[in-house]
């Protein structure tokens, strides 16, 4: 019997390492590049749009996110070093979990110099990052503090913050003539509506990458109703590579930097989840060693980021529903899909194109794909119990007070510098009022 669990074991171990024909393994990576694409170049356009930079600007955040996301999935699916990186078709990507953060930080920060600020939002992913790293060895003691209730909560808080984001998609810039008109909303919901057929007609390849065709065809849509403008397409140079400190040297402060050790404490419950799902996937035991060298390899991507214009990256759970798919287990799909990657951050055209999506398409599938972030906290929430504790409370109080910096975004005005880049962060806030009510109704009970 043992003998056979041993044999077992080591084909198990064969899969996961297996190396592909060259041609499966591309079409599979580009399988998973098309179902991330989408959510890894919002966030630095929510992030470069907050601060008001250039279109140019915004390019140069997308391109470097495209590289960091090709180097992040490197080091978890190559052997760099065996305590860190999962070994598993893990896809990096940056992490939503920091956006509404990173958006308080360099709004904070920016003054009349929206670069200073941007170079405040790489100075605390690089000390983050740093962060990640040490303590990853230690957070499985901390996870008891991150039970459904706390993620749960953190997680729906992040899809609440992000969908205003996506309602101001559709109005579209204030600087453009098609703001808030009829046509933006037109074209949100037709791309809604081509996202939805998708998904309830297909299965499958076209079921997994229904945003990415909902942006492509609403783009289409868009065309004859004159609401498409790539006119940086023909501006954008025909290679570049995404070098480090483009944007001058980071910027470390304080009230900032910890304002993202919570960001990261919260991408890294969320990447321990995703990493177990895809360990059980893969049928590889996923014990503390690999979770460990997982968190590593987020957090050293996290520091590299930081330094090559980027921000906090995380495994995306997306390429973990196509591993459960595809039930294909070999590591080093994940790599084809980061070599891919890699190759569109160098040609800025490819990126222009995609920075020249419309407003009001992106908006309409940001309310979906941000719907979706908020409806999976809501899914983990409904695991937990309410009957004899004070659950109930405890979340109904924290996300009051994760919405208070979504209704009422001035209401931190008058708070010192700290206050306004922990309190306006309604994830942060979020975050803060359920660990803290967590431990005072649950965990002091506990004998």
């Amino acid at each position: 019997m043992g003998v056979k669990t041993m044999e077992l074991e080591k084909n198990i171990v064969e899969e996961v390492h297996q190396k592909l024909e060259i041609k499966n393994m591309f079409l599979l990576g580009i399988q998973h590049v098309a179902a991330m694409c989408a959510g890894a170049i919002a966030v630095p356009m929510i992030l470069g749009e907050s601060l008001g930079l250039g279109q140019e600007e915004i390019n140069t955040l997308v391109s470097a996110t495209l590289m960091m996301a090709g180097l992040g999935t490197f080091i978890q699916t190559l052997d760099i070093h065996g305590k860190i990186g999962a070994k598993l078709p893990i896809v990096e990507g940056v992490s939503f979990a920091g956006v509404s953060a990173l958006v308080a930080v360099g709004l904070s920060y920016k003054g009349s110099d929206p670069i200073f600020g941007l170079q405040v939002m790489f100075g605390a992913t690089i000390v983050s990052g740093i962060f990640a790293f040490l303590v990853a060895p230690m957070f499985g003691k901390l996870l008891k503090y991150f039970p459904p209730l706390v993620s749960g909560v953190v997680v729906t808080s992040m899809g609440l913050s992000l969908i205003p984001v996506a309602l101001r998609w559709v109005a579209g810039s204030p600087k453009s003539s098609s703001y808030l008109s009829i046509k933006n909303i037109i074209l949100a919901l037709v791309t809604i509506g081509i996202i939805l057929a998708i998904q309830k007609l297909s299965k499958g390849f076209l079921g997994n990458i229904a945003i990415l065709l909902g942006i492509f065809l609403g783009t289409l849509v868009a065309i004859p109703m004159e609401l498409t403008d790539f006119s940086t397409l023909n501006e954008a140079t025909a290679f570049t590579i995404n070098t480090p400190l483009q944007f001058g040297f980071p910027k470390f402060e304080l009230t900032a930097i910890l304002s993202l050790f919570l960001v990261q404490l919260v991408i890294m419950t969320d990447a321990t989840g995703n990493q177990i799902n895809l360990s059980d996937i893969c049928s590889v035991e996923p014990n503390q060693e690999k979770i460990v060298a997982g968190l590593r390899g987020h957090g050293l991507t996290s520091i590299i980021a930081g330094f090559f214009n980027s921000f906090p990256h995380s495994l995306f759970g997306q390429n973990v529903g196509i591993a459960a798919i595809t039930g294909v287990k070999s590591r080093f799909v994940g790599t084809a899909a980061g070599i891919i990657l890699l190759v569109v951050s160098f040609f800025p055209k490819l990126v222009a194109i995609l920075t020249s999506i419309p407003s009001p398409v992106l908006g309409g599938a940001g309310i979906i794909m941000f719907g979706i972030v908020a409806a999976n906290g809501i899914k983990r929430l409904g695991t937990i119990s309410y009957d004899g504790n004070k659950n109930l409370v405890i979340v109904a109080t924290s996300l009051g007070m994760a919405l208070a910096p979504i209704a009422a975004p001035q209401l931190f005005t008058n708070f010192p510098q700290w206050g306004k880049i922990l309190f306006q962060s309604p994830v942060t806030l979020g975050a803060l009022t359920v660990l803290i009510l967590n431990i005072v109704f649950n965990e002091f009970n506990k004998k």
